[in-house]
């Protein structure tokens, strides 16, 4: 341990910047079940401070602190998201600057890709979210909303060290002038592995202590111009460029057999312009955007990654998409007893693949429109009415069928339809779906310590591409007639203050119909029964979650929450996987002397489901302390260590996907 601290002091250097200014033009509304305005405790952002305070590099690191929320892998793709309250990030969309982000193709996004030295805060919405968001939020919103220079010159130079042959570096400059503000930041991050737990068992996959496949890289450029002409308008102009490759530790399909891939490439660009202007009596907010994905998927045959499967076969898989899109939000100012806003958001998703034959490319595209509005009414010095109604729609412009032309080899020895059949058209019929999706809830302050909400709101979740088109590897027949998913949230809940703490709860439930679920059809692939994904699913969510902060006398403050949550097919279809019924979070940070911090985390989770079929694999319940020593040996500068989790826990997010083990980190910081 000695020697894995002094080298990592040794190699590390970390520089980091001055509290940087919150981008408003990045806000949108995800964080309305705050409900109360609480700079102390606002326990749905992630503010940029604690983020670098705890050490969190990723989004998903950050968001895990939050209520609600729990990690998850998807071990075979190396992947790794989030669900709240239940739900993967289909559906919970991902935003940067209030601009919608995901992989146009299944509506998914590797959540651990996105790094947060460029952020300023993260906003997270759950469950009860304003009808002016757009489509698709059907259980909550993310938002990472990047940083904006405060002062006149501002820079960061980083870099560090960690367990694994981990690298981290960012640089940043930024100016901000009466008229104008110009930010310019790059940030790198990689690993050649990551150690595992003493305590795990090796396997024929995993034969040493250092986890196959584990290496990582990823690279971002954000560069951000902005013109304020004067106290209440702004534009500005983002430009986000990401690159990646990482590994994937190998696995068994679930034949039992060694599956080996790789991906090669996982890029990612987007720019986008922003405004806010204000007139008498109204403002005018604009969004135009701009966002492509690219990756690249390579399958071997071995462990020597040489040599491609399937014969090379349409090997590597590729994809190329793009997202283009705006946004505008039309509100009042001064509005007196009601605030009206209204909001129009309109894109399209266009994906791009290749076939078997790498000269054949495969193309699909779905247009989706969402116009919302809300009043925020006034009906006294103590209550608050916020209603309003979003009508949400998406209609498929192109769906190229990927089994067009294929014969031969798909006889049906076992009765029903041959899949032959579904080769016979080049194009698939185009799927669509509508919804109107209504909200209202109540806020009410009792007095000055204890305020109260309750509410409800039905959503909705389209169907993405994937979803509707897909034959997953000869597996399942495509349904264009999917329709959305359907969802009626309702919620109640309190916050109470005393002289130094802030106790917050709630409790919800939600009644979801015509959930997407795999159903058997009467169609074969030679003898293999093909699924599909139909409208059949009817499930119930309910829960929890309480939030307790404590500012101590001595310099000592601490803040926990626990998570209770349930979610059930009512017909027993398959079984709801990655939620653990309990989850539990608690953080400390004492500052013992004026330039000395020491911070202790905690995530806890139960056991939870990994496999929707018998035979059910559970991960078994994980608990994780984390910890970081910050010590400011300057106004400027500073040095820190920490340890991810150090006890050497051996746990998995996913059954048969080991994490990481203890991992020792260090940086020094300088701010100017």
């Amino acid at each position: 341990m000695k020697k894995i601290i002094g080298s990592a002091v040794t190699a590390s250097l970390l520089v980091g910047s001055a509290h940087a200014e919150i981008f408003e033009l990045g806000k949108i509304e995800v964080a309305s079940n705050a409900y109360f305005d609480d700079k102390k405790f606002n326990s749905n952002i992630v503010f940029g401070e604690d983020i670098v305070n705890n050490e969190k590099k990723t989004i998903v690191e950050a968001l895990n602190t939050i209520s609600g929320v729990n990690i998850y892998n998807s071990g075979a793709r190396n992947e790794q998201m989030i669900n709240v309250r239940g739900f993967d990030v289909k559906h919970v969309p991902l935003y940067i600057d209030g601009i919608p982000i995901a992989v146009a193709y299944d509506g998914y996004v590797d959540f651990s890709r996105f790094t947060t030295f460029d952020l300023s805060q993260i906003e997270l919405s759950k469950g009860l979210t304003s009808p002016l968001l757009g489509a698709n939020t059907f259980a909550g919103a993310v938002n990472l909303v990047t940083k904006k220079p405060a002062k006149e010159f501002e820079g960061t130079i980083s870099a560090g060290t960690f367990t694994g042959g981990g690298k981290k570096g960012y640089i940043s400059v930024g100016t901000n002038q009466e008229k104008y503000y110009v930010q310019i930041s790059g940030s790198y991050l990689s690993r050649d592995n990551y150690p595992l737990s003493s305590d795990f068992e090796k396997t024929t996959l995993q034969t040493s202590d250092k986890r196959e496949q584990s290496d990582t890289k990823d690279k971002k450029l954000n560069i951000k111009v902005g013109f304020t002409p004067n106290a209440t308008d702004e534009y500005a102009m983002n430009y986000i460029k990401q690159t990646a490759d990482k590994g994937v530790p190998p696995t068994t399909d679930p034949t039992g057999s060694p599956r080996y891939w790789d991906w090669n490439y996982w890029d990612k660009e987007s720019i986008y312009l922003l405004s806010k202007t204000n007139f008498s009596d109204f403002y005018l907010k604009t969004r135009l955007f701009y966002d492509k994905f690219k990756n690249s998927l390579s399958i071997y045959t071995d462990n020597t990654y040489s040599a491609y499967s399937y014969g090379g076969v349409g090997n590597p898989s590729w994809y190329d998409d793009n997202t283009k899109g705006l946004s505008v939000e039309l509100g009042e100012v001064n509005s007196g007893a009601n605030n009206i806003k209204v909001a129009l958001h309109a894109k399209q998703d266009t994906h791009t693949e290749g076939g078997a034959n790498q000269a054949e490319v495969y193309e699909m595209s779905v247009n989706t429109y969402s116009l919302g509005v809300e009043d925020i009414y006034k009906a006294s010095d103590k209550t608050k009415v916020i209603f309003g109604a979003s009508y949400d729609k998406d209609s498929v412009q192109r769906a190229d069928n990927t089994n067009y032309g294929k014969s031969g080899s798909y006889g049906s020895t076992s009765g029903g339809t041959d899949i032959t059949g579904y080769g016979t058209d080049k194009e698939f019929a185009y799927g669509e779906a509508s919804a109107l999706n209504p909200m209202a809830k109540v806020e009410h302050t009792i007095d000055d310590n204890l305020k109260v909400y309750g509410g409800v709101a039905k959503k909705t979740r389209f169907p993405s591409i994937k979803d509707r088109y897909s034959f997953k590897f000869k597996t399942y027949i495509p349904n264009s007639d999917l329709k959305e998913e359907t969802t009626s949230n309702y919620e109640i809940g309190f916050q109470k203050y005393f002289d130094n703490s802030t106790f917050k709860g709630n409790i919800f439930y939600a009644d979801i119909k015509d959930f997407i679920q795999s159903a058997y059809v009467d169609v074969y692939y030679g003898t293999k029964q093909q699924l599909q994904l139909q409208n059949v699913g009817k499930v119930t969510q309910k829960g929890l979650e309480l939030e307790y902060f404590h500012s101590f006398e001595n310099k000592l403050t601490f803040d926990g929450s626990y998570t209770r949550l349930s979610l059930k097919d009512k017909d027993n279809l398959v079984e709801i996987t990655n939620v653990p019924t309990d989850k539990l979070a608690m953080a400390l940070s004492y500052k013992p002397l004026k330039n000395l911090t020491t911070n202790l985390d905690m995530q806890y989770a139960s056991t939870k489901k990994t496999s929707q079929t018998a035979p059910y694999n559970e991960t078994g319940a994980m608990t994780v302390w984390n910890t970081k020593i910050i010590y400011d040996v300057t106004k400027s500068a500073s040095v820190d260590v920490g340890v991810t989790n150090l006890f050497d826990k051996n746990y998995q997010l996913d059954y048969g996907f080991p994490e990481a083990g203890r991992v020792v980190f260090t940086n020094l910081t300088y701010k100017f």
